[in-house]
């Protein structure tokens, strides 16, 4: 996917325009925007693309109802904008899926309130479709459902509800793969991009940063980047980073928001549950909601909420976070009857906190981000951090960062552009999605099974035809590599060959989803190993340290019951 530089895998031979530290959602946006401005860029992350926050989320583009608690209505309207921008971007991508809202007696939690909500929701949303030229990737709209037909489904047999909504939102097949689309279609129009590429400090001369002194992970050299404009979009680690700059800090604490994937406890709807935690909202419901998600065939259950003085690595849910969790659902769907021995796996992602005075215990999930220009806040000219945006606003901020970027550079004339308000990630160049599905079930037939076509769309959108090929070169690899799984081993390989692999991990937990939905099993784990190695050429004893560090990573998701 990148290009290497004179000196290893790190550019050390020229200057760039821009140099984006952080291979998360914003990084990635931030470096499509200045690349498709005609702005020389070099991206740098320390992991694997998007392996942090990016891929600890709930998976859902949010059209921006939750801002309405708020009476953020400009957030309302971005946010749906942003949705549909995003949308239009990768198609194979989203899908719509109906949320199920209860209502109660009262006022806050009943029917009037909730309609009432969704009237102003429409009009605040009115035109923000524009960007949608297939019909078929329109969010439906909203519905009212009665209280019978809750039941009737075996949705929720609380006997306290009066009825319902159900509203749409988009979610997104794959959070990583969307990150990595991103990040190709960058260096497909000329971006250098390098995973486990650590920044170690900025170059300073004279309050000028000039670039960063990185090391590269693969070959543990220490090199120097040179670049006329550096962006931090290191996410909750941004003060971190600006710490050995001496520069002031951003946030005034982070918030953890935990997930837990489950046995299907719903086919078809979502549900948005009431938890024990109050909004910090002008016109809520009361509480803030947990949802329960169909994904992959499993639900993924969050988010929890807890405050924290600095972000960690632990990136798993806590005993107390599943707790939440697990509590929540029972509450709600007591039919459910959710234990802890139902949690195949746990994911937890922080995000920034920039309130003068943090409520403990109150949801604080504004969705506000932040474009800093150091020159003006710390008089260090040469950088930029941004931080803050969820990952349906991470496109915008991603494109302030680079109108910014364009701007300190001196080519001024140029940042009226938007450029990636249109642009297609990789993948993503389907006009006519359903058309697009009906075509490729019928030339892949004697490949593979609906399902397994159907799945792979979705993962790969028009690059589904590198799978094929793949498949009909070496039939061997046109195989399940599990039953529980819709992954096939042409995956695998076409990964370690094509889609800038360093470890095994990156393989089994962001180019494909063999390890996000709980612990595939030895056998597989092996097969994978097999795999990877004779494609990329690994000793044997390489392929077992790739297999350890996948265990390192894995078990720590699928924590142990505590009487275990």
């Amino acid at each position: 996917m990148s290009e290497t530089g004179a000196s290893g895998r790190l550019p050390t031979d020229k200057i760039f325009d821009v140099l984006v530290i952080g291979g998360g959602i914003t990084g990635a946006w931030t470096a499509l925007d200045c690349t498709l401005r005609g702005l020389s860029t070099v991206l740098v992350e320390k992991a694997d693309f998007g392996s942090a926050t990016s891929m600890r989320s709930s998976r859902l583009l949010h059209g921006g109802i939750r801002y309405l608690q708020q009476l953020e209505f400009t957030k309302v309207r971005e946010s749906s904008r942003e949705r549909n921008f995003l949308t239009q971007s990768a198609p194979h991508l989203v899908k719509h899926v109906p949320f199920i809202v209860p209502t109660y007696h009262g006022i806050r939690q009943g029917r009037v309130f909730l309609y009432s909500g969704m009237l102003a929701y429409r009009a605040l949303t009115l035109g923000t479709h524009a960007a949608l030229t297939d019909p078929a990737n329109r969010v439906p709209r909203d519905r009212g459902i009665k209280r019978q037909a809750i039941k009737d489904q075996g949705l929720i047999h609380d006997e306290a509800i009066t009825g319902g909504r159900i509203l749409y939102e988009a979610q997104v097949h794959s959070s990583e793969r969307m990150t990595l689309g991103v990040i190709e279609r960058a260096c497909a129009s000329g971006a250098i991009a390098l995973n486990y590429a650590a920044m170690e400090r900025y170059r300073i001369t004279n309050n000028k940063v000039s670039g960063i002194w990185a090391r590269d992970l693969v070959n543990d050299e220490v090199s120097e980047i040179r670049s006329q404009i550096v962006i931090n979009a290191a996410g909750p680690w941004c003060d971190h980073l600006n710490q050995s700059a001496s520069l002031h800090r951003l946030n005034t604490g982070f918030a953890r928001g935990a997930h837990i994937v489950t046995r299907a406890l719903l086919d078809h709807y979502a549900v948005a549950l009431p938890s024990a935690f109050q909004s910090d909202g002008v016109a809520t419901r009361g509480h803030r909601h947990v949802f329960v998600i169909p994904w992959r065939n499993h639900s993924l259950i969050g988010t929890s909420y807890m405050e924290s003085d600095q972000p960690s690595d632990s990136m798993v849910a806590t005993e107390t976070e599943m707790s939440q969790l697990i509590d929540s659902v029972n509450s709600g769907l007591p039919q459910a009857k959710l234990s802890r021995d139902d949690v195949l796996q746990s994911f937890a992602g922080y995000y920034p906190l920039q309130s003068a005075s943090i409520k403990q215990g109150v949801y604080q999930g504004t969705g506000e981000y932040r474009l800093v220009d150091h020159a003006l806040t710390d008089g260090t000219d040469g950088l930029v951090t941004a931080l803050g945006a969820k990952f349906t606003t991470a496109r915008r901020l991603g494109e302030m960062a680079a109108q910014l970027a364009e701007k300190k550079i001196g080519q001024t004339g140029r940042s009226k552009r938007y450029p990636t308000r249109s642009v297609q990630i990789q993948g993503g160049d389907i006009p006519d999605l359903a058309a697009f599905r009906s075509r490729m079930l019928e030339e892949y037939a004697v490949l593979w099974s609906e399902p397994t076509c159907q799945y792979l769309i979705s993962c790969y959108g028009s690059k589904i035809h590198e799978i094929a090929k793949l498949c009909r070169d070496q039939p061997v690899l046109n195989r399940a590599l599990t039953n529980s799984r819709d992954t096939i081993a042409a995956q695998v390989v076409f990964a370690a060959q094509s889609e800038s692999v360093v470890h095994l991990t990156d393989v089994l937990f962001r180019r494909t989803d063999l390890c996000l939905l709980g612990d595939p099993g030895d056998p597989v784990l092996n097969d994978c190993a097999e795999l990877a190695a004779a494609a990329l050429g690994w000793s044997e004893n390489r392929r077992l340290a790739e297999l350890e560090l996948v265990r390192t990573e894995l078990s720590p998701s699928i924590p142990a019951a505590p009487n275990e």
